[in-house]
């Protein structure tokens, strides 16, 4: 929905960013698409690294990267602009004319350079997590029709996959390695870099509207979602919500502990904390933090004033030792991601690591909306109260649909904002999914407030299971259990876990007796398809499943009995085969008692 006030207060956000061509208008609507700033030319590059440079920053470090192996590696501006320009150069001789370059890796320095090089060059980059198999990947190929493909995999089934698909999908390849020369791969690695003389330039003058990056996410659809961000909108937003949420400043030092193909391994690793000239570390594998010797002297060495991290990470860290200290005398906010956070956790993560009842940042934001929408701030007058919610929005221009007194709603947005997806990369009927007749953008979250006006979040509304912060729809991973030969029906719910926030439990109904081998091929098909971290807790093997007269799977019934096998299911009357109920309490029971 347009409201005027909320235009104004977001065009005055417009000088947050420096602009090639400042904008006049505020925005404009070509059917039901959004365009902030349509008439106003950036670049995201330059106002991330060589605005830096031109302020005096060129020596400060910009990035410090933490590989697999705890190896640390400080990038001033100048280093990373000079990388930066270098690789652009490589990849404008590579595949001229590119629109889309696809982004296989890590948060590390080689994916870093890779997506300021697309922002530079004005291409559109893509992210996928270097963790996916090569059917996950293949998905996305398909869609996102790359013309490059950017990738350090040290995986040669991986590589040899990227190889084989090159012609078939018309893309060129880069690998981040110095491996055999072929005919379709351009090897290097980062002193090839170095040793290139080219002359530098300055960013490509864009449209504001001009896509800056797809990322993929999952939903209740039977596909991944490609959601398309803006440049100039989505900067602005970004920019702003690390002021706002965190009190990032220029001598800011964050630690965001995410992956690069999470929304937050843009937003507030990258293209948040260097537009405002901050430090930013990045860590390959945020699971490494668990190794608490290590994680703390980072803290501390690099005066940590920023600490950003997984709840699924925190719940780790405090079962390792709920007694250990994590203090820095320089950490100044906390903050969490992935899923809401547990007033308990929320508690001895403040204590552990800053001071008894430090507010907590715990963030509330999809890949759809760009950046935080909802979170205490980091001076939050709240504090403690704030725990157990995700506190209030970024805006009073931001609007959910929820009032004080209203008991749980599925939440929408009522005022657009410039951090919000553009477009999304499958179609229409998509796209008009997430928006109502009122014009109001659908969060598939239900929630409510609380006395203290702050937001509760209860759940998804879409089907969608959350693990570690990576977000899966039902029907992705029924649709691919059902090409699995002899299994008939399937359904993929979700079960709370005290480590990573929810598992997968299928329940499914096959035409063969071999029930180790079926078993066997799903874990084998989820992990290729998605990885390690959506294998199953558990598969229980049934006759049939509860339906409704439709043929609907009434995936409600079974997250209630996997909650309380004894519990009595209400509204059973549309169920097409009842005696189903006895059977699925009759083999968690049994289940429950081999635990």
């Amino acid at each position: 929905m347009i409201d005027k006030k909320s235009l104004n207060f977001w065009y005055k956000k417009k000088d947050l960013i420096s602009w090639y061509k400042k904008p006049k208008k505020i925005i404009s609507k070509v059917q039901n698409y959004y365009h902030w700033f349509p008439d106003g030319k950036t670049n995201v590059y330059f106002n991330c690294i060589k605005k830096n440079i031109l302020k005096g920053l060129g020596n400060k470090i910009a990035l410090i990267t933490i590989d697999e192996n705890w190896s640390e590696n400080k990038i001033t501006y100048r280093d990373l602009d000079n990388y930066v320009q270098k690789f652009a150069f490589i990849i404008n001789k590579k595949s001229k004319n590119s629109n889309q370059i696809m982004i296989h890796g890590s948060a590390s320095i080689e994916t870093s350079i890779s997506m300021f090089s697309c922002a530079k060059l004005g291409i559109t980059h893509t992210v996928i997590f270097e963790e996916l198999q090569s059917e996950a990947i293949l998905k996305r190929i398909k869609l996102l029709k790359p013309q490059m493909i950017i990738t350090r995999t040290k995986n040669k089934k991986i590589l040899d996959f990227f190889k084989k698909n090159s012609k078939k999908y018309n893309y060129k390849i880069i690998h981040f390695q110095k491996l055999k020369l072929d005919k379709y791969t351009f090897n290097l690695n980062i002193n090839d870099i170095i040793r290139l003389k080219c002359s530098h330039t300055s960013g490509k003058e864009i449209l504001s509207n001009h896509h800056l990056f797809n990322l993929f996410t999952s939903g209740s659809t039977g596909e991944p979602k490609g959601i398309i961000h803006s440049s100039a909108g989505y900067l602005i937003y970004s920019k702003f919500s690390c002021q706002k949420k965190f009190g990032m400043k220029k001598n800011s030092i964050i630690f965001c502990v995410s992956d690069a193909g999470w929304i937050n391994g843009h937003t507030y690793s990258l293209y948040g904390p260097l537009s405002i000239g901050a430090t930013s570390i990045i860590i390959e594998k945020p699971i490494s933090i668990l190794n608490v010797k290590k994680f703390l002297k980072v803290l501390k060495t690099y005066k940590v004033t920023i600490l950003y991290l997984p709840v699924t990470l925190i719940r780790m860290l405090k079962s390792i030792d709920p007694n250990i200290k994590f203090r820095s005398k320089n950490l100044k906010t906390l903050g969490s991601m992935g899923e809401p956070l547990a007033s308990s956790i929320a508690k001895w993560y403040a204590n552990s690591f800053v001071k008894k009842n430090n507010p907590i940042v715990n963030t509330y934001f999809q890949t759809e909306t760009g950046g935080i929408i909802f979170s205490p701030e980091f001076n939050d007058k709240l504090k403690n109260k704030t725990y157990g919610t995700v506190g209030k929005s970024i805006s009073g221009y931001l609007k959910l649909n929820v009032k004080i007194k209203q008991k749980l709603i599925e939440l929408k947005i009522k005022t657009i904002w410039p951090g919000c997806m553009i477009n999304v990369i499958n179609g229409k009927k998509i796209w008009e999914k997430y928006w109502d007749k009122n014009g109001y953008f659908n969060l598939f979250d239900i929630g409510k407030l609380n006395k203290n006006h702050c937001l509760v979040i209860n759940g998804r509304s879409d089907d969608v299971i959350n693990i570690r912060g990576h977000r899966i729809g039902s029907e992705e991973i029924e649709s691919i259990i059902l090409k699995i030969k002899n299994v008939s029906e399937v359904s993929a719910v979700s079960i709370k876990d005290k480590i990573e926030g929810h598992k997968i439990v299928i329940f499914s109904s096959i035409n063969s007796k071999n029930f180790f081998e079926i078993e066997k091929k799903i874990n084998d098909e989820l992990y290729k398809n998605f990885g390690s971290y959506a294998l199953p807790k558990k598969i229980f093997f049934l006759s049939s499943l509860p339906k409704t007269r439709s043929g609907k799977i009434m995936r409600r019934i079974l997250r209630d009995l996997l909650e309380n096998p004894n519990k009595k299911i209400n509204n059973i009357s549309t169920i097409l085969n009842k005696k189903i109920i006895f059977e699925i309490k009759k083999e968690i029971v049994k289940d429950g008692k081999r635990r």
